[in-house]
C-alpha cells in the first residue's frame, strides 16, 4: 500500500513538473511572438505618423505659405532659366535677349491649356513676338499634346515647379510678356483670352486685330 502511494506521488510529481515545463514553454514562446509583433508594428507606426505629418503639411492653408503666389509686377527683372525642350534642344531666356517674348506656363494635364494651344499657335504665326511654352510632365505626354493640337510652338520642360516658383505663380495657363531688356512688361495674364489678348497688344502687326477664335469687332479684355 505504501509502495502504491509512493508510486502515485512520483507519477503526480512528474506530471506536475511536465505541466509546469509546458506552461513555461508556452509563456516563453508567447513572449517571443509579442517581441516580434512589436518589431513589425514599429515601422508601420512610424510610417503612419510620417503620413499624418505629411498630410498636415499638405493641408496647410496657402495663406500661411511664404511663397509669392501673386505674380511678378511689371518692371521686375524676369528670372533667367535654361531648360530642355521636347525636341531635344536647350532654350534659355537669354536666347530672346533684345526682343520681346511671351512666356506661357502650361501643363499637359490642364484642359484649358490644351484648348488654348492651337489658338495660341495660330496667333503666334501672325505675330512678330515669339512664344515660349514652359510646361511640366514627361516628354512623351507633351509631344502627344503638341501633335493633337498640331502645334509647332517651342515647348520647354521644367522638372516640377521650379520656374513657376521663380515667376511667382503656380496656376496654368498663365503668361508674361518679357520686354527687350529682359523685364516683365505686363501684369500676369491668366486664362486663354487674356493670354491671346496679351500677344495681340504686344505686336504691331495689324493682322492681329482679330485673333483666332475672336469674333471680328469684339474686344478682348485683359
Amino acid at each position: 500500500m505504501v509502495a502504491l502511494l509512493a508510486a502515485a506521488v512520483v507519477v503526480l510529481s512528474v506530471l506536475t513538473a511536465g505541466l509546469c515545463w509546458l506552461v513555461y514553454g508556452l509563456l516563453r514562446q508567447n513572449g517571443r511572438i509579442l517581441v516580434r509583433l512589436e518589431a513589425l508594428e514599429a515601422p508601420a507606426a512610424d510610417a503612419s505618423h510620417a503620413e499624418r505629418q505629411e498630410r498636415v503639411f499638405a493641408d496647410r492653408s496657402l495663406s500661411n505659405s511664404r511663397l509669392n503666389r501673386d505674380g511678378l509686377k511689371p518692371g521686375a527683372a524676369a528670372p533667367t532659366f535654361s531648360l530642355p525642350t521636347v525636341d531635344g534642344r536647350t532654350v534659355s531666356l537669354a536666347d530672346y535677349s533684345g526682343r520681346r517674348v511671351l512666356l506661357v506656363f502650361s501643363d499637359p494635364e490642364c484642359g484649358p491649356c490644351m484648348e488654348l494651344l492651337p489658338r495660341l499657335d495660330a496667333a503666334a504665326r501672325l505675330s512678330d513676338v515669339p512664344v515660349l511654352v514652359i510646361s511640366r510632365g514627361g516628354i512623351d505626354a507633351n509631344r502627344r499634346k503638341l501633335a493633337e493640337a498640331r502645334s509647332t510652338l517651342t515647348v520647354a520642360l521644367q522638372a516640377h515647379w521650379e520656374i513657376s516658383r521663380l515667376y511667382a505663380t503656380f496656376s496654368t495657363p498663365i503668361a508674361y510678356l518679357v520686354d527687350e531688356q529682359g523685364r516683365i512688361a505686363s501684369e500676369v495674364a491668366a486664362g486663354g483670352m487674356a493670354i491671346l489678348s496679351l500677344l495681340s497688344v504686344s505686336s504691331p502687326d495689324s493682322r492681329l486685330t482679330t485673333l483666332p477664335g475672336q469674333v471680328p469687332g469684339s474686344r478682348l479684355t485683359h
